[in-house]
Parts: C-alpha cells; sequence; structure tokens
C-alpha cells in the first residue's frame, strides 16, 4: 500500500466516522444507522483491490455477498444486548458473533466453490 492509499483510506475512513457522530446528534439520529451501512470503505477497497489485483473483482464480490450474514448476526446481536448490558460487552458479542458467522461462511462457500 502506498502513502497515498494509506492517506487516502485514512481521510475517508475518518470523515466518515465524524458524519455518522453529527448525524448521530441531529433531530433525526436513527438516520445515523443508514449512513453506518453506506459502503465508502467498501467503495475504496473494492477500487484499491481492483488495482492491485489488476483483473476482474467478480470472485471477491461473489464472495462480499454470501459475506451478508455476518453483519445481519453482528445488527441482531447488538439489538437483542444494547439494552441488557454495557455497550462494550454488547459490542463484544457482536463481534463473536460476526467472528461465529464469518467461520461458517468461510466453510459454507469454500465447500460449495470447489
Amino acid at each position: 500500500m502506498t502513502l497515498v492509499e494509506f492517506l487516502t483510506r485514512f481521510l475517508v475512513g475518518g470523515t466518515f466516522v465524524v458524519l455518522i457522530n453529527l448525524i448521530g446528534k441531529s433531530r433525526n439520529s436513527f438516520v445515523a444507522g443508514l449512513a453506518m451501512l453506506f459502503p465508502a470503505i467498501t467503495l475504496i477497497g473494492y477500487y484499491f483491490l481492483s488495482i492491485s489485483q489488476h483483473g476482474s473483482l467478480s470472485k471477491t464480490v461473489m464472495f462480499s455477498i454470501w459475506s451478508l450474514p455476518t453483519s445481519l448476526a453482528f445488527l441482531l446481536t447488538l439489538y437483542f444486548t444494547i439494552d441488557k448490558m454495557p455497550i462494550l460487552q454488547a459490542l463484544a458479542l457482536g463481534i463473536a458473533s460476526w467472528l461465529i458467522t464469518a467461520i461458517g461462511v468461510i466453510g459454507v462457500y469454500t465447500i460449495i466453490s470447489k
């Protein structure tokens, strides 16, 4: 990764975090939930992957589609735990759910893609 790529990712990611924080403090704070799902980092990631891979990204995109259940597992876990425990514990459980689901997705995808 070049310095320019690194700085671009850093600036876009940081800007996005600040914008989400501002949206969360607005009258329509629920919109921050939608903003967090905007694929800004994904767009930059795929762009730089296309440069470094010098070829088709279709396999990577397909695996990303297969990986959508990991986000659902994280969000559902967070939804059901957020009011029952401190935020850091709820987030840790969400990450654990994401990891468990990711392992399952990788396993299933590996078997099916052979």
